[in-house]
């Protein structure tokens, strides 16, 4: 049992399953805690809120849903995401005694303030234009997974597990003669988390499945985005939109399990068709508030990110998140469609201190 526990996760890496049930759960330390981020955003270094334009509007900004003017739908879409240190320690489990105490501290030390990171996805969706409105409906069943390894005398995982099953949906819609797109979504979210901490000893016990069991808290929580996107009319070379989202209103309490924070964020975009392609600059100065953490540092905050779309079947993209190189592509074969992206996300107080490298991809099947 418990060394099924704790390998679950090869499982679903190996086999690209949407939905990780076990595994040791994992923690996080300073990243920022949102509910869902799409592979296309993250590889334009996760500037998103005046772009908004496909099925990621409805958890960057709803006001992008105005934009659907055809049927839009993603029957099944599994991500899988994970940082390359996560594979490494799974590469390192499937070696370990995990009934060995000495073993899983030797294990554990190897990962000695390490971040690991994994997550896995699924987000079927179907959205249509209804008298001029665009409206999409929507289902989450997402895991993340989130560890670091401390004290080197005797090691601990400090761990971060989070399981969401949800539905949601969401309106966007033109205002008359204004250049302005309104929108708004509502969610219903069931969650189930843990955040603990557990030594050499609690992994290798026999018991160590019910203890991890007994630390589940779950809880359920409803919350409401609102967002608008301004076209400014004085900018004729390229068009110009800026952003505003508010989303997790108000601060969803989730019972006994994690709560998720209320965002806002700006966000400005430039958009340039020539030749047949489409050129997209983005920028987003995320959690303006700071409700998301108290770290002072603005380039935490900061996201910036480029998208070219070519005239064929691909579309590929770069950015900078939080002071990190991120890079992205895109190949449609209409009713399949193939994505990816590398990131990193910044684990310490302030940009440039830890950097957390992840890779992330998505098979999409829809149109």
């Amino acid at each position: 049992m418990k060394i099924r526990y704790m390998c679950g996760m090869v499982t679903v890496l190996v086999t690209v399953v949407f939905f990780m049930l076990t595994l040791v759960p994992l923690s996080s330390a300073a990243e920022y805690g949102r509910l869902h981020r799409g592979v296309r955003p993250l590889g334009m270094g996760g500037a998103f809120t005046a772009v908004a334009d496909d099925e990621n509007a409805l958890f960057y900004n709803p006001a992008g849903l105005a934009e659907i003017s055809t049927v839009q739908v993603g029957i099944v879409n599994p991500l899988v995401e994970a940082s390359k240190n996560t594979v490494d320690f799974i590469n390192d489990i499937q070696d370990a005694d995990l009934d060995d105490t000495g073993e899983v501290a030797d294990l554990l030390r190897d990962y000695l303030g390490e971040h690991l990171h994994a997550r896995a996805a699924l987000y079927p969706h179907v959205g249509l234009n209804i008298a001029g409105y665009g409206v999409m409906v929507a289902g989450l069943a997402q895991v993340s997974l989130d560890a670091e390894v401390h004290n080197p005398t005797w090691p601990e995982l400090q761990a971060d597990f989070v399981r969401d099953l949800g539905v949601m949906g969401g309106v966007g819609a033109r205002l008359p003669l204004s250049g302005l797109r309104v929108g708004a979504a509502l969610k219903f979210i069931e969650r189930e988390s843990l955040n603990e901490t557990y030594n050499a000893v609690d992994i290798a016990s026999d018991d160590f499945d019910n203890q991890v069991e007994d630390d589940y808290q779950s809880g359920s929580g409803v919350g409401l985005d609102l967002g608008a996107i301004y076209r400014l009319p004085f900018v004729h070379v390229v068009d110009l939109d800026v952003g505003l989202a508010v989303v997790n209103l108000p601060k969803m309490n989730m019972g006994d399990a994690k709560d998720i924070e209320t965002e806002a964020n700006l966000g400005l975009a430039a958009k340039k068709g020539f030749a047949g392609f489409d050129l997209i600059g983005a920028v987003d100065f995320m959690d303006i508030t700071h409700s998301q953490s108290a770290d002072p540092d603005n380039m935490k905050r900061l996201h910036m990110g480029l998208e070219l779309q070519l005239p064929a079947i691909l579309a590929v993209r770069a950015g900078i998140n939080q002071g990190y190189l991120t890079a992205g592509a895109t190949l449609d074969f209409w009713v399949l469609r193939l994505d990816a992206a590398t990131y990193a996300e910044e684990m310490g107080s302030h940009a440039g201190q830890k950097a957390d490298r992840r890779y992330v991809g998505q098979i999409s099947i829809g149109w």
